[in-house]
């Protein structure tokens, strides 16, 4: 007997991950409608606010205290999204890389979800609200 299967809308799209040339370099899916998103987020940004930089570390141990918050960066965002996204997010940047403005990679892609999940969810919420208006208006006695 063949498995049966059910298949469900979750929400999610593909975000394309571009450079400032406008060059692929990467993709993921995500549900910024995800109902425990938002809290994976404020999670996520506890993490990076809570991060203190190695005291002491000098040479070979300052390589290594690298590597291991570079780790920590990406295991994050694996929580943050709920998949394994990290290798593809940080395959051509690392996510401790400083960019022209002075931040850390990892960071700008953080806003970025951060505006997407601002975004998608504002307009799915709006959508939402205009639907329970709509049927409030229309119910026996609350039109005009």
């Amino acid at each position: 007997m063949e498995p049966m299967k059910l298949k469900v809308d979750t929400g999610a799209v593909t975000v394309e991950v571009e450079d400032e040339r406008g060059e692929r370099i990467g993709q993921f899916q995500l549900n910024p409608a995800d109902s425990n998103i938002l809290k994976r987020y404020g999670a996520v940004v506890d993490f990076f606010n809570g991060i203190k930089p190695e005291e002491g570390a000098d040479g070979e141990e300052q390589i290594e205290a690298m590597n291991r918050l570079a780790d920590s960066v990406a295991e994050q965002f694996d929580f943050l999204l709920g998949y394994p996204v990290s290798g593809e997010l940080f395959s051509r940047c690392g996510p401790l890389t400083v960019t022209r403005s002075g931040d850390f990679f990892f960071e700008q892609v953080l806003s970025g979800v951060g505006k997407l999940i601002e975004s998608v969810t504002k307009k799915r919420l709006d959508k939402k609200m205009a639907r329970i208006r709509r049927a409030v208006a229309n119910a026996p006695g609350m039109g005009k």
